[in-house]
């Protein structure tokens, strides 16, 4: 009812971010890694990860190729793979299902449970008790947050989301994280600084001019956060943590032995917004931005 959300919204309005626990039901998220297992063990090892390079050349091209692979993976569903979990001819040194790190950046579009997941009717009745007027589903992603045999602990630094997804005005990008274990201090879960979405953003990443080999760069910089600001929100299997745009956020290593997976989908009000040209994500005539309302 309307009227025990208000509090809520209260809430996220003032946090920046709102957890809501058991929002999907185990089932729900049982089916969603079952899907992501059947679609890992048909996966094929792209072009750029199995090049032999040697020469700088050789390696330009290399790191053309992959910048190519993600500046065109939003209209579909590609790989993107931990560090040295691969060798030079793209053979796997570790069990391929632990070798990625994220599938992005269009299953809400092309894959049938993870469309369904997103414009699910209590996804959809979240976002009109948000006051979304036109939501439009910009990106997804699936991340593993594994701990990858050892080879490389990730940590994702803080950062806000509008970096990446940049409109005009702001505050128009609104993140889906679900849980699909549960996210714990010791896996990974999200740490957030209560309120830091108030002030702007200070950096953006915007694609860089072409023939460059880097495929975007950042402009403006990422202040020093402090540490003592951020809360970790641990969440159960099936939890589902809102997240403003312009939120400072953050995940630790993961230090366990389980991982930590999670389906993750941006959506924007496409009332009176513009989404910047300069975004490294941009609706194409395959995919323009879907409406999450069906």
């Amino acid at each position: 009812s309307g009227g025990e959300q208000s509090p809520r919204l209260f809430q996220f309005r003032t946090d920046g971010f709102l957890v809501l626990e058991q929002f999907f039901t185990a089932e729900e998220c049982d089916s969603m890694r079952n899907q992501i297992q059947r679609i890992v063990a048909e996966m094929e090892v792209p072009p750029h990860c199995r090049t032999e390079f040697s020469t700088k050349e050789e390696e330009q091209l290399q790191a053309q190729g992959s910048s190519d692979y993600f500046l065109t993976s939003g209209d579909k569903i590609r790989f993107f793979f931990e560090k040295g979990v691969l060798d030079e001819r793209g053979n796997f040194l570790i069990p391929k299902e632990k070798s990625v790190s994220k599938i992005g950046h269009a299953l809400h579009a092309y894959d049938p449970v993870f469309k369904q997941i997103t414009h699910s009717s209590k996804v959809q009745e979240l976002g009109r008790k948000l006051g979304l007027e036109r939501p439009v589903v910009v990106q997804s992603m699936y991340i593993f947050k594994v701990q990858p045999a050892r080879l490389c602990l990730v940590a994702v630094t803080p950062h806000q989301d509008a970096t990446f997804l940049h409109t005009e005005p702001l505050g128009r990008i609104l993140g889906f994280w679900i849980a699909l274990e549960d996210a714990t201090r010791e896996n990974g879960c999200l740490w957030f600084i209560p309120g830091s979405h108030t002030s702007g953003i200070t950096r953006r990443m915007v694609r860089a001019a072409s023939g460059t080999s880097t495929c975007v760069e950042f402009v403006g910089s990422e202040p020093a956060y402090d540490n003592s600001q951020f809360i970790p929100l641990p969440i159960s299997k099936g939890g589902l943590i809102l997240i403003h745009g312009e939120v400072v956020h953050k995940s630790e290593l993961n230090s366990s032995e389980s991982s930590r997976h999670a389906f993750t989908f941006h959506v924007m009000e496409a009332k009176d917004t513009s989404w910047s040209k300069e975004n490294w994500l941009q609706p194409t005539p395959e995919l323009p931005f879907p409406s999450l309302y069906t």
